[in-house]
């Protein structure tokens, strides 16, 4: 695969991992928010099922459009292994949670960050990038900062993390990469 190939492939990834951090973290942003404020409002539905479900399908979409590459369509299959076995798991745990009335549903949070950590530090034995490491061990550590902090704080502290641990070494990478192409091109 060309430069040009990987670059492209790894920028359509790069801008679905930002567009799907960018609205989880607005979607808990708003549940603290109702949370804090006791704004009567179904949020399941106005907030969370809305956005999921228009996010989506224009994910789909994208998807849909971008599967005739065939390097976008090896990096989309091993990544999707990593990431829908998390998915799942992490879907299989918030029904627990919400059926269990002894589990605290604020402990939610800590419980996703474990499994996004899980997730990075998995997808960096395929990767082998240092980014993932790095941000699968910080999400570690944000679990277990948002398991004891487990209230209505950790929807907001949830939403931080997923800006500071997933969207901005995601948008760090796609600016370094222009960077570089824009030095070797003055030479």
């Amino acid at each position: 695969m060309n430069v040009s190939a990987h670059t492209t492939t790894h920028n359509n990834n790069s801008l679905i991992v930002i567009l799907w951090g960018l609205i989880f973290a607005k979607c808990f942003t708003l549940e603290y928010f109702v949370q804090v404020y006791a704004v009567p409002i179904n949020s399941a539905l106005y907030i969370w099922t809305l956005t999921l479900s228009m996010a989506a399908v224009a994910t789909f979409v994208f998807l849909r459009i971008k599967a005739s590459k065939s390097g976008f369509q090896q990096s989309l299959q091993r990544n999707l292994l990593t990431w829908g076995t998390s998915a799942i798991a992490m879907l299989i745990t918030i029904v627990v949670v919400f059926n269990a009335q002894a589990i605290d549903s604020y402990s939610i949070p800590s419980l996703l960050a474990f499994f996004l950590g899980a997730s990075y530090l998995a997808q960096s034995r395929f990767n082998k990038t240092l980014s993932d490491i790095l941000s699968g061990g910080a999400w570690l550590i944000g679990a277990g900062i948002l398991f004891v902090q487990s209230a209505v704080e950790s929807l907001i502290l949830f939403a931080f993390l997923i800006l500071a641990l997933s969207v901005l070494p995601v948008v760090v990478q796609m600016i370094r990469p222009k960077q570089t192409r824009q030095q070797a091109s003055c030479r």
